[in-house]
């Protein structure tokens, strides 16, 4: 696009600039401009899928990002302007990863530093970010800020097309649960025996749901679904694995897709919920062990 190139030729002189300029030591405010100029080049890699050259120059910024911060923690300026580009910086970064083959544990070590800047943001420790410890924050002080900024943070999607979506999957699994949806589970001679709960299809529709008021803000609502809808996925490969279950296709087929690959997803999302909750030790565990399905 005529954007991304004009950006592009820009950017091309800022790092002949940057070459030029190499070892004059920076104050803090130039540093900051550079920095910020390598995130936003990185961020355009992202949009036009650039994702090695995104990672290059994102790593870049992220770099003169922790030098200006630590300028910035002997007067105390613009705290807030270098947390939110180094949040979205770290963001940029890990999303890039899981677009490169064979980059899942760059991508674990990437969201790590995600959550480890968004814990030193929340808590306003501008010392040594990188190489801090990922904790866990008291979650009724959570649940208490949370809902004092609640109506300052409204959701960036269009809510209302949302909570149709939201209503239709709610009204989805309350028939299921109604009617007690079949599965064949097949015994050791071949037969079949029914069970009344589909409980892969009922993951499946608990994902969905999780995922929808965690796009409205709903943290807590979200995290109980996912949390549901993982134990239900769990169990569900579980009886997969030992013979008794039968994934089927619309068509009637056995189908071959992995239910594994829906419980990664499902994890994702719910490590995206913690993040949320300021559960970071949590929320780094769980996007872990979805990184480690993928992986698989």
């Amino acid at each position: 696009t005529v954007l991304s190139s004009a950006f592009t030729i820009a950017f091309a002189k800022l790092e002949t600039s940057t070459v030029i300029h190499k070892k004059i030591k920076f104050s803090s405010d130039v540093l900051m401009s550079q920095a910020d100029a390598y995130s936003r080049m990185g961020t355009v890699n992202s949009l036009l899928h650039e994702w090695a050259l995104s990672v290059k120059h994102c790593k870049l910024g992220l770099s003169m990002l922790s030098s200006a911060l630590a300028h910035k923690s002997q007067n105390g300026e613009m705290m807030d302007e270098i947390f939110t580009t180094m949040i979205t910086t770290t963001q940029t970064i890990f999303e890039a990863y899981l677009h490169l083959p064979g980059e899942m544990e760059s991508a674990k070590d990437a969201f790590r530093r995600h959550l480890l800047a968004r814990q030193a943001a929340e808590v306003g420790d501008v010392n040594d970010v990188f190489e801090k410890e990922l904790t866990n924050e008291d979650e009724e002080e959570v649940r208490q800020l949370l809902l004092l900024t609640k109506d300052a943070t409204p959701p960036v999607v269009d809510s209302t097309l949302v909570r149709e979506s939201l209503n239709m999957y709610q009204n989805m699994l309350e028939e299921t649960m109604q009617s007690g949806m079949q599965y064949a589970e097949l015994d050791i001679n071949g037969g079949a025996a029914y069970n009344n709960r589909d409980i892969l299809y009922e993951g499946s529709l608990r994902s969905v749901i999780g995922s929808l008021w965690l796009d409205l803000n709903e943290p807590w609502k979200a995290r109980d679904e996912l949390e549901s809808a993982v134990q239900l996925l769990q169990e569900g490969i579980e009886l997969v694995d030992s013979g008794k279950y039968e994934v089927i296709s619309d068509d009637g087929s056995q189908s071959s897709q992995s239910p594994r690959l829906d419980l990664a997803h499902v994890l994702y999302s719910l490590s995206f919920t913690y993040l949320d909750l300021m559960q970071w030790e949590k929320s780094y565990e769980i996007f872990e062990g979805a990184m480690d399905i993928y992986q698989s």
